[in-house]
């Protein structure tokens, strides 16, 4: 009965890590919305985050369960744990992000404001961009050709790494414009610095996670 459970599970096909990265992608483009609100100077419903954060979590807990179960994957698991782990931390931080933001919105001012702006479209614009990666590595995955579809894959790690180091100089220039406010409060010049370091933070776990997929492609 053992053997017959272990094949039934064997042969049971993997929740796609496509589906646990467009999960992650709608906390991010709900987070996208809350940004506006608060450049528009309304309220942040910091749960509608938090429930897509929360939607893409189980679908990481179903696909973490099925890795364990697995006797043999095309993969090393390790690696599939990691990656895994670095998708989840991009929804961890959209929560955070807009539980800050729903906390405290200081006077920005227009230049502020559109430099917020850019930042939060250069997020949207990562995340996107690795949802369309993990779908052609999920798709190579599927028909076993990831070695063929190994350029294709590492042209968006490229995109993606270009689209993070945008991000980096936006981030740099908010930072030098919120210490440039000289009549910016203390309490609001940190508030601002640590919102600007938690939604470059998103970029950072997408290159982390596109740097994941360049690991499993370069030893496939």
């Amino acid at each position: 009965m053992g053997r017959i459970r272990d094949h039934i599970v064997s042969q049971r096909p993997l929740i796609t890590f496509r589906t646990h990265a467009a999960a992650v992608e709608e906390a991010a483009e709900e987070l996208g919305r809350q940004t506006r609100a608060w450049l528009r100077g309304e309220a942040v419903n910091a749960d509608l985050v938090s429930q897509k954060e929360h939607e893409a979590d189980l679908i990481k807990r179903e696909i973490r369960n099925q890795l364990t179960r697995k006797r043999r994957l095309l993969l090393p698991r390790s690696a599939l744990y990691q990656l895994l782990w670095h998708q989840d931390q991009i929804a961890d931080l959209c929560q955070d992000a807009a539980l800050l933001m729903s906390l405290r919105r200081p006077p920005l001012g227009i230049a502020l404001e559109e430099a917020y702006g850019a930042l939060a479209e250069a997020v949207s614009r990562i995340v996107h961009a690795y949802g369309v990666t993990i779908e052609d590595f999920d798709t190579a995955i599927t028909a076993r050709n990831l070695r063929e579809a190994a350029a294709k894959i590492s042209e968006g790690v490229d995109r993606i790494n270009q689209f993070e180091h945008e991000s980096d100089l936006v981030e740099r220039e908010i930072v030098s414009m919120i210490y440039g406010t000289e009549d910016l409060p203390p309490f609001d010049r940190y508030h601002l610095v640590q919102l600007v370091l938690m939604l470059g933070g998103i970029a950072d776990q997408v290159e982390n996670a596109a740097g994941d997929l360049r690991a499993l492609v370069s030893g496939a």
